[in-house]
Order: C-alpha cells, then sequence, then structure tokens
C-alpha cells in the first residue's frame, strides 16, 4: 500500500467506527482548511517512514520480478473540535483501530497498527484556546510490493577473435 493508501485505510476505518460524515475525517495536506463549526473532526497525518528492507525474487519459469518494501509508517491522528467532542471521544479513535473490523480491514490490507505512546492533549498550545485537539500517534507496519516482467538473458552474444593469423568464433552459452 502506498502512504496516501494507508492514511486513506486509517481515515475509513475511524469514519466507520466513530459514524462520523466522511467529509470530517481528512488526510491533511498544505491545502487543508479547518472547519468553523463546533463539530468534531478528525485529521490522518503523516509524518515520516522507517525503511526496515527490501526483497526481490525472479520466478525463473514466468520471468516476473517482485520485489517488495517493508516499512514503519508514522502517522498522527489528530481529533478536534470546538466543543467538547473532542475530549469526549478521543478514545474512539484509537478503539477504532484496534476492533474486529479495524483488524480485519488492516488484515485484508497487509498491514498492522500499532500505539507508539499515549494520545496527547494538545489543547493548551492552541492560541486561542477555543480548539480542543487530540493527538494519536500510530505506527503502520506496511509492505509495498510491485511485480515486473524482466528479460531474462540465456544466452550472451558471440564475440569474434582472431588469434595467430586464424579466425576463431567464441561463443559463451
Amino acid at each position: 500500500m502506498t502512504t496516501t493508501e494507508v492514511g486513506q485505510l486509517l481515515g475509513d476505518i475511524i469514519t466507520d467506527y466513530m459514524g462520523l460524515d466522511p467529509s470530517r475525517v481528512v488526510l491533511k495536506d498544505e491545502m487543508f482548511d479547518a472547519p468553523k463549526d463546533q463539530d468534531i473532526y478528525v485529521l490522518i497525518e503523516f509524518e515520516s517512514t522507517e525503511y526496515i528492507g527490501i526483497t526481490q525474487e525472479v520466478a525463473p519459469t514466468t520471468g516476473i520480478e517482485t520485489m517488495g518494501q517493508s516499512t514503519m509508517e508514522h502517522f498522527a491522528i489528530e481529533i478536534c473540535s470546538r466543543g467538547r467532542s473532542a475530549q469526549d471521544r478521543h478514545q474512539e479513535a484509537m478503539l477504532a483501530l484496534f476492533s474486529v473490523a479495524g483488524q480485519q480491514a488492516s488484515e485484508e490490507a497487509q498491514c498492522s497498527f500499532f500505539r507508539s505512546t499515549p494520545p496527547m492533549d494538545l489543547s493548551s498550545i492552541e492560541g486561542s484556546g477555543a480548539l480542543r485537539r487530540w493527538r494519536i500517534p500510530v505506527i503502520v507496519s506496511n509492505v509495498q510490493t510491485k511485480t515486473a516482467a524482466v528479460p531474462q538473458i540465456d544466452k550472451f552474444r558471440s564475440e569474434e577473435h582472431t588469434s595467430n593469423s586464424s579466425h576463431v568464433a567464441l561463443s559463451r552459452m
């Protein structure tokens, strides 16, 4: 899964579990504009990637190469509201990821969720003090694969060499 697909999976699980309108769960980017109403909204923010390993396998009979990359994707889930909704419901986001439905969705997508630290109350750092904000750091163990046909080399090209006035053709097989 790509990083964006992982973020969308997190958002879908939280949307379903918390019963939120899908427009209230957003993959955060530079174009994000926070809602001005009192209702709860959730931001899914990508933070970083740790690369664990890369694998390569070529099927000799088909000539198909499969590359695999294992990563740990770090995300932050922020639950925000201008009222008390974020304060009252921030635990639901973590429950969503570890619910049966959340686990089934992660298994289907071939990834796993881990909590890295406890939820953090970031409400006090808001300048206006009106926004209640809770941040839940999450690590997603992810595997991304790609397959491609690769040309197989079964013969090397022939080379001609001359030695002592005699013409010798060499070929490697």
